[in-house]
């Protein structure tokens, strides 16, 4: 029987428990195992947890790169093109871009996740609007891929560890519940996905890998990564054998497999369906958890 290392966990215990599970083969002849902690310090932190772990990194390190705004800012900082769709701080200046009354424009809370405080407005709309604290204006992504005329939410899983990155080989979809109109304002059109995991709930949820050409939008997914890693550099330089994040990345594909990233989530959620727990959740931790405890990168991990 392999070691059992300690394990403390604040989200996705029965993930990890899981993960640990497939992964034992590979931690057969270790005699002692370092232990473990995937450990949300937003939630409060655990006394026990010491440098001897495998830890996530600090938490206001991890923290900073959930902030749309810290985000928007580096994108323009670094003068990175067709990465992210165009962000603002002030409506003059979404206004001023080039088409920008042919567009639909979300408003984002910096800090907010699943969607929650966005809304959807057009330029008309825009005009008349005053930006709260704390929001950003992001461009809609113009001709996105649909599934059955449903917009749909891609979400990439990346590694961050030892100072390189990794992108896991597959990823999630959100499936919208209400058919797609490019001109739409619809909340329930161009974001809603709550209530995903009820049984009847009009939202799906398939594998990334499940998509039509989904080796040409990997290999693209690749090349926008790649582009991403200067924008993560702070949270690279942060990582260690023994510190490590991780990412869930959101973007739109397009009708040509090109990827568009529209948000960084730094404290993800690796809780969802059951399917989607079983096929990509758990064996996305067992990749994480035997790179991390063999150094020795797992063949679905790819380094970007």
């Amino acid at each position: 029987m392999p070691a059992q290392p300690t394990i403390f966990c604040n989200r996705a215990r029965r993930i990890v428990d899981a993960a640990f599970i497939k992964v034992a083969g590979k931690l057969l002849f270790f005699s002692h195992l370092r232990p473990f902690s995937y450990w949300d310090n937003y939630y409060g932190e655990h006394p026990e947890i010491t440098e001897a772990f495998l830890r996530l990194l600090h938490y206001p390190t991890l923290q900073r790169y959930d902030n749309k705004g810290f985000i928007a800012s580096k994108i323009n900082s670094l003068n990175i093109s067709d990465l992210f769709p165009a962000s603002f701080t002030s409506v003059s200046d979404a206004l001023d871009s080039p088409n920008a009354t042919n567009k639909i424009w979300f408003i984002k809370p910096t800090c907010s996740t699943s969607g929650k405080g966005i809304q959807c407005l057009t330029a008309q709309e825009l005009a008349e609007f005053q930006l709260p604290p704390h929001h950003i204006i992001q461009e809609q992504v113009a001709g996105i891929e649909l599934i059955n005329a449903h917009k749909y939410t891609a979400r990439a899983y990346v590694l961050i560890y030892d100072k390189r990155v990794f992108l896991f080989d597959d990823g999630f979809v959100m499936i919208h519940g209400v058919p797609y109109s490019e001109n739409a304002t619809d909340f329930a059109v161009q974001v809603d996905h709550s209530g995903y995991t009820e049984v009847g709930s009009a939202i799906k949820m398939m594998r990334m890998a499940e998509l039509p050409n989904f080796e040409l939008k990997l290999a693209q997914l690749k090349q926008k990564i790649s582009l991403l890693k200067p924008v993560l550099s702070e949270l690279i330089a942060a990582t260690s054998t023994r510190e490590y994040g991780l990412l869930g990345i959101d973007l739109l594909f397009d009708k040509h497999n090109n990827p568009t990233l529209i948000e960084i989530n730094s404290k993800a959620n690796f809780v969802h369906t059951d399917t989607i727990n079983h096929s990509l959740n758990i064996p996305f931790f067992a990749a994480v958890i035997g790179t991390l405890y063999t150094h020795i990168k797992d063949t679905r991990l790819i380094e970007i």
